[in-house]
């Protein structure tokens, strides 16, 4: 789901709105599977620790070190 799509819910739930108060179960394989975890892994308050806004920015930031370039 893009960001500009869930921004959608989020006005109509609130800025406090993640992906995961929308489905009982998300799944993913390779980077998907990162992406899971990410918006479902909870934070000290029981809320997933990233919002959907907050992936594309990761990955940039992490990407190389989580997936190297090899040769």
């Amino acid at each position: 789901m893009q960001p500009t799509i869930f921004s959608s819910f989020q006005n109509l739930d609130g800025v406090d709105a993640r992906l995961a108060d929308y489905f009982d179960v998300i799944s993913g394989t390779s980077t998907g599977g990162l992406i899971t975890v990410m918006l479902t892994a909870p934070n000290a308050n029981n809320r997933p620790l990233y919002a959907a806004k907050d992936i594309v920015q990761f990955y940039l930031d992490n990407g190389p070190k989580i997936f190297p370039q090899v040769g």
